[in-house]
């Protein structure tokens, strides 16, 4: 039995919240993994965030338990009751994290597909948000997917997903006036460089963000091309680029970067 819980986490009018928890991780780890995993999946959608709906993410670190990772699968539900106009028209941002042990990190991804065909299955069924704590719909849920993870099938063509274990699932890096990659710690000053190459190997994307406006466009240029390299050789080409030039959209990031720092994974 490879998976070892579940947790129900959504975005409250105050924030990234957990609602239930069908996990051995305590209550301080589980608002971590809310606030940390809700940013870091949310972190460049941009406007194509419903194609990540019912998509399995991940994995990505827990917390303060440096032996357990999750996989996760963002949806909306409609809201009981909620002060925020965005929630009230686009209804209310939530994900069902699957826990499990990271010695079983290859075969868990082996059945990425079996399990993320499952779990949308049954999230489609879910559409207010009080089910989202309904334990009997969360524990038939965490039942079914791990009768699923404990199957001897397995398909053997199936690619393991892109995995960034060290990071939390993000690499910052930036390049010089050259054009060669320099990779930048979480704890860096990631402001004090013209652009950031941010990969986020949660959602498979490579964001691009142009940090002074006025670096030279050479630069821009050796960090798309950097960006690109790095899609084609190291990703083989699974991740989207996304260059993120409006200035509300780069706040938007680096404060989210901001977030995930303070915290720490």
């Amino acid at each position: 039995m490879m998976i070892s819980g579940l947790i129900v986490t959504t975005m409250t009018d105050m924030g990234p919240f957990p609602l239930l928890n069908l996990s051995p991780i305590g209550e301080d780890t589980t608002v971590k993994l809310s606030v940390i995993g809700m940013t870091i999946l949310s972190m460049g959608a941009g406007t194509v965030a419903e194609k990540q709906h019912y998509r399995l993410h991940g994995s990505i670190p827990i917390p303060d338990s440096p032996n357990l990772e999750a996989l996760a699968m963002s949806f909306t539900v409609a809201p009981t009751r909620t002060e925020d106009v965005r929630i009230d028209l686009h209804g209310r941002e939530s994900t069902i994290w699957l826990l499990f042990d990271s010695k079983d990190r290859d075969r868990i991804f082996l059945q990425h597909t079996i399990i993320e065909k499952a779990l949308k299955e049954e999230i489609r069924t879910i559409h207010i948000e009080d089910n989202l704590t309904d334990p009997t719909i969360m524990k038939r849920i965490l039942s079914r997917i791990k009768e699923i993870s404990a199957t001897e099938e397995i398909p053997s063509y199936t690619e393991k997903p892109y995995y960034i274990p060290e990071r939390g699932g993000l690499e910052f890096h930036t390049v010089n006036s050259e054009g060669e990659l320099i990779t930048l710690e979480p704890s860096d000053d990631l402001t004090s460089h013209p652009v950031l190459i941010l990969i986020n190997g949660v959602i498979k994307r490579i964001l691009l963000i142009k940090l002074d406006d006025s670096a030279p466009q050479r630069l821009l240029f050796l960090a798309g091309r950097t960006a690109s390299n790095l899609n084609s050789n190291r990703f083989k080409n699974e991740f989207t680029i996304r260059d993120v030039t409006d200035p509300i959209e780069r706040e938007m990031i680096l404060e989210k970067i901001g977030t995930i720092q303070k915290i720490g994974v």
